[in-house]
């Protein structure tokens, strides 16, 4: 898995139930100077797989793909003031 500019982070723990394993993906950002890791995105509503292996591979493509689509958004509004956030 590889993740631009190196400041993000991915947390994939499936959940199982009914028998299958529901891919999740939890996004993270380390601010600069702290390393503080910030949850910039959560995405709970992935598909269901039969194996933990599947699920967490398919939640790391999903989380490297939304942070390639965003990254500019993302990175944009990192040094905005709040109000024009």
């Amino acid at each position: 898995m590889e993740l631009p500019k190196g400041s993000f982070r991915v947390d994939s723990v499936p959940t199982f139930s009914l028998g299958r394993f529901f891919a999740q993906a939890r996004i993270f950002q380390a601010q600069p100077g702290t390393d503080e890791l910030i949850e910039i995105f959560a995405a709970i509503n992935l598909p269901d797989f039969a194996t933990e292996r599947e699920a967490i591979a398919f939640s790391n493509e999903w989380a490297v793909a939304w942070i390639n689509e965003n990254i500019l958004e993302i990175t944009a509004t990192k040094g905005a003031p709040p109000g024009d956030r």
